[in-house]
């Protein structure tokens, strides 16, 4: 066997564990990787910043339904760089890992280039494995392993570190051969127990008001499918959290949308009476404590491959520590001829709910003033005016807020957003992740202008890659939660640190080599979407909205400013006094 040297050894070992595609941008350190990966046909998407990098990465992983995203990044400052998508990628549970550079082992503690910290001490607590390689005959079976750890159990984020003389080095990968990805591929996802889908079942067949509220897990495992013919053999209506949108078709008759839908119901004294958690954890997007979503008295079914998600909040009634594909696949087999109860007001009730918010805007005027659009119509129509297949990511505050109200997305893992780090600049290198993913499937981004300000370089990365992703920015010169949220809770004439100026993104996006436009006028958006659409270049759509005009919910994040013997702080629950 021919010697490689350990960036040879590492691309050869990707290649042959089946990664296609390598997120990267270019060091020093990792040049051995990166001459040998382009020998071994793996196509590298170097972006301009390394947290674009891992983003792209953690996008690529959730649309292509858990395949692990890889993201190589240089030593010191690349690293730390990288933190932020791998502690995004830790919170979402999306199966990613994360190769960095290192000075030499041998100049450790001589104040070298880009050292002096311990990157593995630094990655460990926002990654589910993180270890230093230091034999290059290593190489092979420490990627198998990192490569398994992501995505068994809760998947996650994992980082290899590999120093510049391991990656330069020469070796034979005589110890612990990687051959192929069938070790990964074999590997079966956990199952629910005979006795935990019987008590579900007969949980489920004597509720009156059942829902099944699908999150994250539901995406990552190929769980569409089963839960479509559970739905349907039961009669549940479902709804999805921000990580499940396209869980089910948009116009499936037991799709409810989001988890709004149910607090919505509840305005009318309508609650669930079971609650099925399928790979949605409790927290922020399912409610938090306030019961609004799953309510005190119901009964909980939760769905979790991680037995540390069971009971957050609330103690399930019947847990399950299982895939949910695997889990609704049993529900399946085991239903028979279980007879259901009629549940179609149930479902009427949510169905009715679904979108209730949209109306209070329905009768505003699109044109809200001279050169500001009324967000919520400016989204509407970019939405409606978007191709049917087109995969949605969101960034921001507000912003992802008003295109949440027109969502129809056409399948799993087709919509993406800022997760539980509350991660702004996460869109571009999502989108990227998502083109390269599926390069047949157009790519959205919808960014507010505070979000726009983070990674708005990588305009140049679509342009070079050729990828024809098209960004909406939605310009109200603010950082429009905030303004928002100290409206709220200071008056209108507090406000501190949340304006913005009213930047041209759309001339920053031509002199990268994109096309872009700036829309002040509603009637504009749709025409100027299809053009762009159809111009097969990425393209920034400038959008300018009317700052004045809040979303509820910023109202609801800052929760009640009236509240006796409580302060309200934005986005947690008031602190009492």
């Amino acid at each position: 066997m021919a010697t490689l040297n350990g960036g040879g050894l590492m691309a050869q070992t990707l290649a042959r564990l089946g990664v296609a595609h390598v997120f990267a941008l270019h060091g020093g350190h990792l040049d051995a990787f990166l001459v040998a990966a382009v020998d071994e046909g793996i196509t590298l998407i170097d972006t301009r910043h390394e947290a674009t990098c891992g983003h792209a990465a953690d996008g690529y992983a959730r649309v292509t339904g858990g395949k692990v995203g890889v993201a190589v990044i240089t030593a010191g400052p690349g690293f730390t760089n990288g933190l932020t998508p791998m502690a995004s990628a830790y919170l979402d549970a999306i199966p990613t890992l994360f190769f960095a550079g290192a000075p030499p082992l041998r100049e450790t503690e001589t104040n070298p280039l880009q050292g002096g910290f311990d990157q593995v001490a630094m990655a460990a607590p926002v990654c589910k494995w993180a270890h230093r390689i230091t034999d290059v005959e290593r190489i092979p079976d420490l990627i198998e392993k990192a490569m398994r750890i992501a995505k068994t159990g809760r998947p996650g984020p994992v980082f290899l570190e590999v120093p510049i003389d391991i990656m330069f080095a020469p070796g034979r990968p005589l110890m612990l051969p990687v051959e192929d990805a069938r070790g990964i591929d074999r590997l079966r996802a956990p199952a629910p127990s005979t006795q935990a889908v019987a008590e579900a079942l007969q949980l489920l067949t004597s509720a009156s008001k059942p829902v099944i509220i699908a999150g994250g897990g539901t995406i990552l495992s190929p769980t569409s499918e089963p839960l479509r013919r559970f739905a349907e053999i039961s009669g549940i209506p479902v709804v999805a959290n921000g990580r499940a949108h396209g869980v089910l078709p948009p116009d499936h008759p037991n799709y409810c949308g989001g988890v709004d839908a149910i607090g919505v119901a509840a305005l009318s004294g309508e609650m669930p009476d079971v609650v099925v958690l399928a790979g949605a954890r409790q927290g922020l997007f399912t409610g938090g404590r306030t019961g609004g979503v799953i309510p005190p008295d119901a009964k909980l079914i939760q769905i979790d491959t991680d037995g540390r998600e069971l009971g957050r909040l609330k103690t399930p009634d019947i847990p399950i520590i299982a895939d949910c594909a695997e889990t609704f696949e049993a529900l399946v087999r085991a239903a028979g001829e279980t007879k259901w109860q009629d549940l179609s007001a149930w479902r009427n009730t949510l169905q009715q709910s679904r979108g209730a918010v949209n109306t209070l805007f329905e009768e505003a005027l699109a044109q809200s003033r001279a050169g500001a659009i009324h967000p919520y119509h400016a989204a509407k129509a970019a939405m409606q005016a978007l191709k049917p297949e087109t995969a949605i990511v969101c960034d921001g505050g507000e912003a992802v807020s008003w295109a949440s109200m027109h969502l129809r997305i056409p399948a799993p893992g087709r919509f993406m957003a800022n997760g539980y780090l509350g991660c702004l600049g996460v869109g571009p290198g999502m989108a990227i992740g998502a083109a390269v993913a599926e390069p047949e499937r157009p790519v959205a981004v919808v960014m507010g202008d505070g979000a726009a300000g983070f990674n708005i370089q990588e305009f140049d990365t679509m342009v070079r890659h050729k990828l024809p992703i098209l960004t909406f920015v939605f310009n109200n010169s603010c950082w429009g939660m905030s303004q928002h949220g100290q409206d709220l809770v200071f008056g209108p004439n507090r406000r501190s640190a949340v304006a913005l100026g009213d930047t041209n993104y759309d001339q920053v996006a031509r002199g990268f080599g994109a096309d872009g436009e700036r829309i002040d006028r509603f009637e504009d958006i749709a025409a100027a979407v299809k053009r762009a659409q159809a111009s097969g270049k990425p393209t920034c759509l400038n959008i300018v909205t009317d700052p004045d005009i809040a979303h509820p919910v910023t109202a609801t994040m800052i929760g009640d400013i009236n509240a006796e013997n409580e302060i309200a702080i934005p986005y947690y629950e008031n602190i009492p006094v």
